[in-house]
C-alpha cells in the first residue's frame, strides 16, 4: 500500500485562491437552514407577545358594562370609552353636562333639585376640565354642581368627589398635559373636557384630530374611566365642527345633541352605541339650576311616535323591518345600530309587532296583525320615497 493510499486528502479549494477552502458539505447548508429557523422563531415569539394582549379570549366571561351616567335607564357613559356632547353657542352644552354629571353623583334624596331621570351613582370621583372660561363662570359651574349632588345642603363648600381644572390661560399642549398628570394622580371615574377642542391648535387638521381621539380613547381604557368631551356644532347645523368633531362622532359610545327652543334646551341622543335614552327637555332656573320640564308643544312628539306615523303613512301600517329600518336612518340622520334599537324599544312596548321579516303597528286600524302576516312584498323599498310631512330630518 503507498502513503497517498493513507494519507487523509485535503479539501479540495472552490476559490481559486490557494489555501482558501470550501466548508465541508455537511456545515455548507446546516448553519445557514438553523440561523434561518431561529430568526423565525425569534419573530414568531415577539409578534405572539406583541398582538396577544388583543386577541379575544371567548373562554373568559363576558366584561360586563360598567355605566357611569345612564338616562331613562339606557347606558350613556361607560369606562373604557368616550362620549360627547355637542351643541350650538348658548345652547347650554355646559349646564347639560354639569347636571348630568350633579345628577349622578348626587345623594338619593327628592328634595334634591337634579335631574331624576339620571340614575345615582354617588361614590363615582369627577374630574372637571375647563379650557374656555374664566375663574368666576367656571367656579359658577363647581357651585351649581355642588348644589345639586347635595354637598351645600350638608354644610359643606363644594362637592367633595369633584375636581376642577381651568386652563384657559394655557396652550394647547400646557392644556394636555396638566390634564393627564391630574388623572394620574388623583382617583377620577369621569372626566368633563368643557372644550375639547381647545386642546389642539386646529379642529380641522385631520391628522391632528384623530391623533387627539386616538389618545383620549388609549387614556380612556388605560385609566378605565370615561371621558365626556364638550363641542360645539356648525352653525345652523346639528354636526360636531372640524374635522375633531368628525372623529369623536365615529369612535364616541354617545353623542348627545343640545340645542335652544325658547326658554328650553332640547336633548336628543344623536348617535348611541347602546340602547338610546328618551329626548327630554330642561331649563335654568333664576338660581341657575338646570330644571327638568316639558318638552316644547311644538315638539312634544315622542321618536316613536315619529316611526308609527311613518309606518302608517308611507307604508299602509306594515313593511319589512330593514326597510324601515334604512328609512328611518336616512329620515331621521341616525345610526342602523341606532334605528333598529328604537324600533325594538318599539316592538319591546308592544306598540309595534313583528312578524318574520315585518314589522307592523300594533293596533286593529289602519291594519291587523293578519293583515301585517300576509302583506310580504306588498309595499315600496325605500328609494324614491317622499318625507312624511311634519317628521324632520336631523333627529337624534
Amino acid at each position: 500500500m503507498s502513503t497517498t493510499d493513507t494519507m487523509p486528502t485535503e479539501p479540495q479549494s472552490t476559490s481559486g485562491v490557494e489555501g482558501i477552502t470550501a466548508e465541508p458539505p455537511k456545515f455548507k447548508f446546516l448553519l445557514p437552514n438553523t440561523n434561518q429557523t431561529l430568526l423565525k422563531a425569534a419573530e414568531f415569539d415577539r409578534v405572539e407577545a406583541l398582538i396577544q394582549p388583543y386577541i379575544i379570549d371567548m373562554d373568559k366571561p363576558l366584561p360586563e358594562e360598567q355605566p357611569l351616567i345612564s338616562i331613562d335607564g339606557a347606558c350613556v357613559c361607560s369606562r373604557g370609552n368616550i362620549s360627547a356632547i355637542c351643541g350650538e353657542a348658548k345652547s347650554k352644552k355646559t349646564f347639560l353636562a354639569s347636571a348630568l354629571v350633579a345628577s349622578a353623583m348626587a345623594i338619593p334624596y327628592n328634595g334634591l333639585d337634579n335631574f331624576q331621570n339620571v340614575a345615582k351613582n354617588m361614590n363615582i370621583n369627577v374630574l372637571w376640565v375647563d379650557t374656555e372660561q374664566g375663574e368666576r363662570h367656571v367656579r359658577r359651574v363647581v357651585d351649581r354642581i355642588s348644589t345639586m349632588t347635595g354637598a351645600k345642603r350638608a354644610g359643606l363648600v363644594s362637592e367633595p368627589n369633584l375636581t376642577t381644572l381651568t386652563l384657559r390661560e394655557l396652550s394647547p399642549q400646557e392644556r394636555y398635559t396638566i390634564m393627564l398628570e391630574t388623572i394620574y394622580h388623583y382617583p377620577v371615574d369621569l372626566i368633563v373636557i368643557d372644550g375639547i377642542a381647545d386642546l389642539q391648535r386646529n379642529t380641522n387638521d385631520l391628522e391632528e384630530s384623530d391623533a387627539l381621539v386616538g389618545q383620549l380613547m388609549s387614556l380612556s381604557t388605560k385609566t378605565n374611566t370615561h371621558i365626556l368631551c364638550v363641542l360645539h356644532t356648525n352653525p345652523g347645523s346639528d354636526k360636531a365642527r372640524g374635522h375633531l368633531g368628525s372623529a369623536l362622532q365615529r369612535k364616541a359610545e354617545s353623542v348627545i345633541y343640545v340645542h335652544r327652543n325658547g326658554e328650553c334646551s332640547i336633548v336628543e341622543p344623536q348617535f348611541c352605541r347602546n340602547e338610546p335614552f328618551e329626548r327630554f327637555a330642561f331649563r335654568v332656573s333664576e338660581e341657575g339650576i338646570p330644571q327638568l320640564c316639558d318638552v316644547p308643544q311644538n315638539l312634544s312628539q315622542r321618536p316613536g311616535d315619529r316611526i308609527i306615523e311613518l309606518l302608517r303613512s308611507e307604508y299602509g301600517g306594515a313593511v319589512e323591518r330593514a326597510t324601515l329600518t334604512h328609512k328611518i336612518e336616512s329620515l331621521f340622520s341616525l345610526s342602523r345600530t341606532t334605528a333598529q334599537m328604537r324600533i325594538k324599544r318599539l316592538i319591546d312596548r308592544g306598540e309595534l309587532i313583528a312578524r318574520d321579516n315585518l314589522v307592523c303597528v300594533a293596533a286593529t286600524e289602519p291594519v291587523t296583525v293578519s293583515q301585517c302576516h300576509n302583506v310580504t312584498g306588498a309595499y315600496p323599498s325605500v328609494t324614491g320615497v317622499t318625507s312624511v310631512t311634519g317628521v324632520t330630518s336631523g333627529e337624534g
